[in-house]
């Protein structure tokens, strides 16, 4: 027998065929939007950011048309991709993701990220990890490293749950084989069809509501006897 084949971690089978995580506050510390850190940070105009806020909350304007906004006072405030590098930079992973994402993968499980965050948070913080998927928003930079565009996701909000449902559809899953953990407001509906579902962290009341576990943290291995089974 090689040494470590007798682990309990090596025993363990997932429960879920696949776990798909929220980025931003649940793999990332995080407590507040990625993307009001980055206006916070890069110094765009406030009333702008929140009159653009406002329609897409209203529906006034498309998730694209925000993401695209939000994108233009970014590059008129000067922000290039190393002022985002280095603000994005800062942000550490959370307790324990690394060994839960490590037992998972051992265990069988897939693993999927869908957020409404921006993909350089996931290269910065996790370059070594693998997933199976990853929905999220990307930025664009041209040659001289300016925000150029982007691509938004069509998977935040209640479109989290139709990238469950795509998911689920492209490795013929039943709803009851995945599990989602996450922390924001725009994880409910995802959280609710969901086969499993963890309000992880300082969650808001409608996702608690919507989860079927609530767990305060501070340790993603605290999730391992939800997920993975002798």
């Amino acid at each position: 027998m090689k040494s470590g084949d007798d682990t309990p971690q090596n025993r363990l089978t997932s429960r879920y065929a696949l776990v798909i995580f929220d980025l931003d506050g649940t793999l990332v510390t995080l407590d507040k939007s990625v993307w009001q850190l980055l206006h916070d940070s890069l110094g765009t105009d406030p009333a702008e950011r929140q009159a653009t806020l406002k329609k897409a909350r209203s529906g006034e304007i498309t998730y694209d048309e925000w993401f695209h906004t939000d994108l233009i006072m970014l590059r008129k405030a000067g922000a290039c991709r190393d002022d985002v590098r280095r603000v994005l930079g800062d942000l550490h992973v959370i307790d324990g993701a690394h060994e839960l994402l490590l037992a998972l993968r051992q265990a069988g499980a897939r693993i999927a990220i869908i957020s409404g965050g921006v993909k350089m948070t996931l290269e910065l913080a996790l370059p070594n990890e693998t997933f199976d998927e990853v929905f999220i928003n990307e930025i664009h930079y041209d040659t001289d490293g300016r925000i150029s565009g982007g691509l938004s996701t069509p998977y935040d909000g209640a479109g989290k749950a139709d990238g469950l449902q795509v998911l689920a559809e492209r490795w013929n899953l039943d709803t009851s084989e995945i599990a989602f953990i996450g922390d924001g407001s725009n994880d409910v509906e995802i959280a609710r069809l969901a086969g499993m579902s963890v309000a992880w962290g300082d969650s808001p009341t409608a996702l608690q509501e919507a989860s079927d576990h609530i767990i305060a943290g501070p340790d993603l291995r605290t999730l391992i006897p939800l997920l993975l089974e002798d």
